[in-house]
This record gives C-alpha cells, sequence and structure tokens, in this order.
C-alpha cells in the first residue's frame, strides 16, 4: 500500500484514469453513488437511498449514530452544490422583489445554511449582503473539536473488525459531528465573514437549540428596529421559519428534496462531492482507492486528503502526474 498526500483540486488527476468511478464506504456493502464522465462534467448515479443507508446502519447498533447516514450523504451533496432546493427558484424571485424596495435587504444565515454551503452556492449574492448572529457562530464553533477517545475506536473495530485499517486512522480524531461542522460549516463562515455584518445576540450562546434560535431572531429584530433595513432570515429549519413567523420577522425556508435524484455535475462540483465525502464519513472508497479526510498524522490543513492505492504501479503513475500539476501551477502562469 502507498499513500499520498493531496488537495481536492488534485483528485483530478485520479479522476482522469477511472471510466465508471464508484464510490463506496468501506463498512457499508454496495455503492453509495457511480458517476461516468460526459462532456465536461459527470452523469451519477444514486443506488443507495433512504431505505438502503437505514439497512446498513441497523447491523452497527450502538456505533451507528457514528456512521454515515442518508441525511449526511444529502448535506454533502447540497453543499457540493449539486443538490438543489426545491423552491431555489421562488427564492431566486423573491430576491429580485426585493431589488425593488428603498431599504437594503440583508440575508441572516441559519446555522444550517452553513452545512449546505449556501453562500458558495449562490455567487450572485454579494457577501456583504449577509448578516451573522454571533450565535450561528457559537453553534459551529461549540461543535468542532469533539474526538475520538481510544475505548470508542476499539468499539467500532469490535463491530467491524475488517475495516481495522480504516477506523484505527480516526484515534483521537474528529467525531462526526465535528467533522461536519469543521469541514462543512467552519470553512463555509470563513469564505464570508471578512464581508458580511456580525451582530451580536441579546443573550449569551446556550446549548439549547431553541433558546438559540430565540437569540438568532431576537437579533435580527433589533437590527431592523435599528437600521433602515430589511433583514430576511434564510433558514432550512421549520420550527425557525415557525418562530420567525410568530415573531414577525421576514423570513425564507428552504425545502429540500425528500429523495436524492440521478442528476448530472461539473468537474469542480464532483471533485467537492467527493472531498466532502471524505471529510464527513471519515474516509471513503473510490474504485480501488481509499481517499481518508481524517487520518493518523493530519495537521491542521483542512484541505488536505490521503489517497491510499492499493496497486503500486497505479500510485507511482499517480504521483508522476501529481507532481507535474504542481511543478506547472508553481511557474504562475495564467491563460
Amino acid at each position: 500500500m502507498n499513500d499520498a498526500i493531496v488537495r481536492e483540486a488534485e483528485l483530478q488527476v485520479l479522476l482522469n484514469s477511472l471510466d465508471a468511478i464508484r464510490v463506496t464506504y468501506p463498512l457499508y456493502k454496495g455503492d453509495l453513488l457511480v458517476a461516468h464522465p460526459e462532456g465536461t462534467g459527470f452523469r451519477l448515479e444514486l443506488p443507495a437511498d433512504r431505505e438502503t443507508f437505514q439497512n446498513w446502519l441497523a447491523g452497527y447498533g450502538p456505533i451507528a449514530a457514528e456512521l454515515p447516514s442518508y441525511a449526511d450523504f444529502s448535506e454533502c451533496m447540497f453543499a457540493s452544490g449539486i443538490s438543489r432546493y426545491t423552491n431555489q427558484a421562488a427564492f431566486d424571485a423573491m430576491r429580485t422583489s426585493y431589488g425593488q424596495l428603498k431599504k437594503t435587504v440583508f440575508f441572516g444565515l441559519d446555522t444550517n445554511l452553513f452545512y449546505h454551503g449556501f453562500a458558495s452556492n449562490n455567487p450572485g449574492i454579494n457577501h456583504a449582503s449577509y448578516l451573522i448572529v454571533d450565535t450561528v457562530r457559537d453553534e459551529i464553533a461549540y461543535a468542532i473539536n469533539r474526538k475520538y477517545p481510544a475505548k470508542m475506536i476499539a468499539e467500532m473495530i469490535a463491530h467491524a473488525p475488517g475495516c481495522r485499517e480504516f477506523i484505527g486512522e480516526l484515534e483521537n480524531k474528529r467525531m462526526k459531528r465535528s467533522r461536519k461542522a469543521a469541514y462543512l460549516a467552519l470553512k463555509e463562515y470563513r469564505t464570508i465573514r471578512d464581508r458580511a455584518t456580525e451582530i451580536a445576540s441579546p443573550g449569551p450562546h446556550t446549548h439549547l437549540s431553541e433558546e438559540n434560535d430565540r437569540n438568532i431572531v431576537k437579533a435580527l429584530r433589533k437590527f431592523e428596529e435599528e437600521r433602515y433595513a430589511l433583514p430576511v432570515l434564510l433558514t432550512a429549519d421549520i420550527y425557525m421559519a415557525d418562530l420567525c413567523m410568530t415573531e414577525g420577522l421576514e423570513y425564507f425556508y428552504f425545502d429540500r428534496p425528500y429523495r436524492l435524484e440521478a442528476t448530472t455535475c461539473t468537474a469542480p462540483a464532483f471533485r467537492r462531492l467527493l472531498f466532502n465525502l471524505a471529510v464527513v464519513f471519515g474516509f471513503i472508497g473510490c474504485s480501488g482507492t481509499t481517499i481518508f479526510g481524517e487520518y493518523g498524522g493530519k495537521g491542521n490543513d483542512l484541505d488536505e486528503l490521503k489517497v491510499r492505492f492499493r496497486d503500486d504501479e497505479i500510485y507511482h503513475e499517480f504521483s508522476r502526474e501529481v507532481s507535474i500539476c504542481r511543478q506547472l501551477l508553481a511557474l504562475g502562469i495564467t491563460r
């Protein structure tokens, strides 16, 4: 076996050598998805549905909460920009109508939209139009640093002894909730924080989501009262939408599809999907290789992945091509 440390964009070198790309999770039997090159992008088949994931998880009892669920898979699809909200068109139309108002419109992001990569997937919205209540930032930060103790890793290996090689890489690394917070939500927060307006919550961050939701709504209502502006809370949480309605705060509720459908995507979106699956699931299989999002020896660089090759010849060819790409990039030549 040979390992290579790469970044997201360098996964394209691996993809270039494959015809059909089968993405798996080593603890599950069957494909998560199958991608076929088509034009400059990919056509995706999604054989694993909600029931498939439930059947996979059913055999793992007490460790099931730390294994990938259909909701996790869906979240990765959204964060990659491949899946879209069922009412995205309605939001786009509403945003256009806001342009007719004399008031300046700001969009307050609920915590869940950071996990969905909302700002990255809606480049038409100026980052200066976003409001971030500090409660949202604190909710993300609170979830980041939970790590696996050795005892839990041993329990996971006991339930899947054939996957010791993969599970062992997670010891003293982030648990699933923390991986999602660090790799999805925190990265998204960092993309907009320099231009977004951060506003204070009227109350401290708590471990009660209901109380945090109330603080977010109150903060936006106060912003509206103090400035000649219209804050609109964007959320994918129906309970938060109900709270906004009760408190008289403008909002838009994003509805997600119950079932993911086969679709097409661009090459960058597919690389982002592979990255997201690797970091959220911890590790994935990709047509004979394993891509680790978390692994022993990984530092603080959230953008790094480890690719494990079983075939020496494929590894050396991959390493050679990645090295050439890095040397070319180092020249700084632009089109």
